[in-house]
C-alpha cells in the first residue's frame, strides 16, 4: 500500500475556552463598535477585522496548542518557527462563506478558532474529486467532512484544502477567528 496524500484535519477544543472567549468577545465588541481595521469586500452579512487583540497572547495558546499536535506528527525532529497571522470573522443570520481555500494567501496551513461556534452551522472540508463528485457514492472517501463546532474548538487545516462555513440560520452571531500559518522551517541540528 503506498499513500498518495495525507490530509489530516486537526481538531482539539481548549480546555480554558470560557476566560479567553469573554475577553475577546468583549475587545470585538468594542472592535466592531468602532469600525476598526476591517477588512474589504467580506460575504454578506459576515463582518471581518484584522483587529489585534490586547489579549493575544493568550490567543495564540489554542492556536499553539494545536500547532504542536501538528508540528509533532510532521515535523518531529525540525526546528522551527513560524508567522501567524488572524482576523475576526463575525456571521449573523444568514451570513457564511462559500467553498474556498487559501492557497494564494502564501501560507502552508489555516484554521479557526471558534468563540461563538455551536448552533450556528458546520464548517465542511473536500477535496476537488469530491467537490466535483467524481468518486462513486459507493467508494471510500466520497462524502465530504462536516464538523460541527463547539464553542472553544479549534480547527487547523492545509491551506490548499477547500472548505466552507455553511449558512448561519440561528438566532445568534457566529463569531470566530481565522488564522493563516507560515512555517520558516531550518535545517535540523546534529
Amino acid at each position: 500500500m503506498i499513500t498518495l496524500q495525507d490530509t489530516k484535519i486537526f481538531i482539539q477544543n481548549f480546555k480554558e475556552h470560557e476566560s479567553l472567549n469573554k475577553k475577546l468577545s468583549k475587545e470585538i465588541i468594542e472592535a466592531r463598535k468602532n469600525d476598526l481595521l476591517v477588512l474589504p469586500h467580506s460575504n454578506k452579512n459576515c463582518w471581518r477585522s484584522t483587529y489585534k487583540y490586547k489579549c493575544e497572547e493568550e490567543l495564540l495558546k489554542p492556536i499553539n496548542l494545536v500547532l504542536a499536535e501538528y508540528t509533532n506528527y510532521y515535523f518531529k525532529k525540525n526546528d522551527m518557527t513560524c508567522k501567524i497571522l488572524y482576523w475576526t470573522n463575525i456571521n449573523g443570520f444568514g451570513g457564511g462563506n462559500l467553498f474556498h481555500t487559501h492557497y494564494r494567501a502564501d501560507c502552508d496551513l489555516s484554521g479557526v478558532y471558534y468563540i461563538q461556534g455551536e448552533n450556528t452551522g458546520s464548517i465542511k472540508f473536500a477535496t476537488h474529486e469530491q467537490m466535483y463528485f467524481m468518486i462513486p457514492p459507493h467508494m471510500p472517501h466520497a462524502k465530504m467532512i462536516e464538523h460541527e463546532p463547539k464553542d472553544g474548538d479549534i480547527i487547523l487545516f492545509p491551506s490548499y484544502l477547500l472548505h466552507e462555513v455553511t449558512v448561519n440560520t440561528s438566532g445568534q452571531k457566529r463569531i470566530t477567528v481565522g488564522f493563516n500559518v507560515k512555517f520558516d522551517l531550518q535545517p535540523t541540528s546534529k
